[in-house]
């Protein structure tokens, strides 16, 4: 079970949309409800996160604390390959970096 969804991300129907569509799961939204919510994986919301946080500015300190928490919670199992080949592709390789270096993972390692 998860908790419910604090942000919603809007489909979008560029390649990088399409990549998230097809890597989403499927989640039972609480014991008590047998409802079913798509959530996206975690290199997704790394990604989409970091889009973010470069788009306003490098200022959102929400969205990079989020990111560094996704990174630290989920380390070693995160798809670097991944995250490293849609992060050349959306051009925030350097914050990818960055945020690896800070939540103090391996260059690399994973996935």
């Amino acid at each position: 079970m998860i908790p419910a969804p604090s942000e919603i991300f809007v489909f979008k129907g560029d390649p990088f949309g399409h990549s998230q569509f097809s890597r989403r799961t499927s989640k039972q939204l609480s014991a008590n409800d047998s409802t079913l919510i798509n959530v996206a994986s975690a290199e997704d919301t790394i990604l989409a996160k970091l889009q973010w946080y470069r788009d306003c500015g490098g200022v959102s300190d929400r969205q990079w604390n989020d990111v560094l928490g996704v990174l630290k919670v989920q380390g070693s199992t995160l798809d670097r390959a991944y995250l490293d080949e849609w992060a050349r592709e959306l051009g925030i390789t350097d914050l990818l970096r960055q945020a690896v270096d800070e939540a103090g993972l391996a260059p690399g390692s994973g996935g």
